[in-house]
């Protein structure tokens, strides 16, 4: 199933495996998201390709090909996918350059929605879910 395509480049899942492919047809399996993944976009610029669902990956398409390692070094990182406290996303968006958007599913204690800067791989809340009115 093809998640998101932009600029030649497509990411595909398939059960739980994901992969993206550069507009050559060239694959690149960048890692596996429990639950199958939800939702993907690449970045404006073709720099990131960024997958959602259980936890966020990020490939850095930069390094296609690379092999995928656990740290964070590698060329694809999952992250939030922590066994202990998963956070599960529903949506992902790019707003601005290096930035994307995610929604974190309402029913989880980490409802809302979310900045990551891609380049520092860090989380910024931006609408707490709330149930009051």
């Amino acid at each position: 199933m093809t998640l998101t395509s932009a600029a030649g480049w497509s990411v595909l899942a398939e059960f739980e495996t994901v992969t993206v492919q550069r507009p050559d047809g060239a694959r690149w399996e960048i890692g596996w998201m429990y639950g199958n993944p939800e939702a993907a976009v690449i970045t404006w610029d073709s720099t990131y390709a960024v997958v959602v669902g259980y936890g966020v990956i990020v490939a850095d398409l930069r390094r296609f090909g690379e092999p995928i390692a656990p740290g964070p070094d590698s060329p694809a990182i999952h992250l939030r996918a922590d066994p202990s406290e998963p956070w599960w996303f529903e949506a992902v968006y790019q707003q601005e350059a290096g930035h994307v958007r995610l929604v974190a599913d309402v029913y989880s204690d980490q409802a809302g929605v979310y900045d990551l800067n891609l380049s520092t791989r860090r989380f910024t809340t931006l609408v707490p879910y709330s149930t009051e009115l």
